[in-house]
């Protein structure tokens, strides 16, 4: 094929053990090759161990396991709609069981190291008060330890937490708490009262 005076043929592969800089190409970097190629393999193979790791828990869970995983992850911003629905829709679907597995699955959740963990913990707590179903607010009443913790917790050491935003969220975390302690007392108290506090 003529590609006309002055133009240069493509460029062809460089092999492995070439003498340029970039010779260890993507080649190299998935070989065995001396270019610290076997360390790459071996952080490959790691990665992929905890992948392997990840998965086998994942299928452990159960459905309302899974949406609270979910709806209470590391990432900032409040929970995702869709996880804390299917919770809402599961506590009506499965009145008897599904409030406590729910309680159960946030009690497991570590509420001490990341403000943003507990937030949005306690932010699917207060979904599921006032729009699941009659058997969440008695299922909430067993959660009062763990929102005693969380206050005690943030309200004096929530700076020592080694966390960027600790400063800023701890006095909302604790009044947050505060809030669902008082509104889960409340309902104890006043059972007429429905979880959005309207009055038949």
């Amino acid at each position: 094929m003529d590609r006309g005076p002055g133009v240069p043929p493509p460029p062809r592969h460089q092999p492995v053990g070439g003498s340029r800089g970039s010779s260890s190409g993507s080649l190299g970097a998935h070989g065995s090759g001396a270019d610290g190629s076997s360390e790459d393999l071996h952080a490959l193979g790691k990665r992929e161990k905890v992948k392997d790791k990840v998965k086998r828990y994942i299928a452990k869970l159960s459905f309302v396991e899974m949406s609270v995983m979910k709806a209470t992850t590391k990432i900032e911003g409040p929970p995702k709609e869709k996880h804390t629905r299917r919770l809402v829709l599961e506590s009506w679907s499965h009145p008897d069981t599904a409030p406590a597995e729910m309680v159960h699955a946030l009690s497991r959740i570590n509420l001490l190291n990341s403000p943003v963990v507990t937030l949005k913990a306690l932010s699917t707590v207060h979904e599921l008060m006032q729009r699941g179903s009659p058997a969440v607010l008695p299922a909430v009443g067993g959660w009062l330890d763990h929102l005693s913790l969380v206050q005690s917790h943030w309200d004096g050491n929530g700076n020592n937490a080694n966390y960027g935003l600790s400063e800023v969220c701890s006095p909302l975390v604790v009044a947050y708490a505060r809030l669902l302690a008082a509104k889960s007392r409340f309902h104890s108290e006043h059972r007429a009262f429905e979880n959005n506090y309207s009055f038949d």
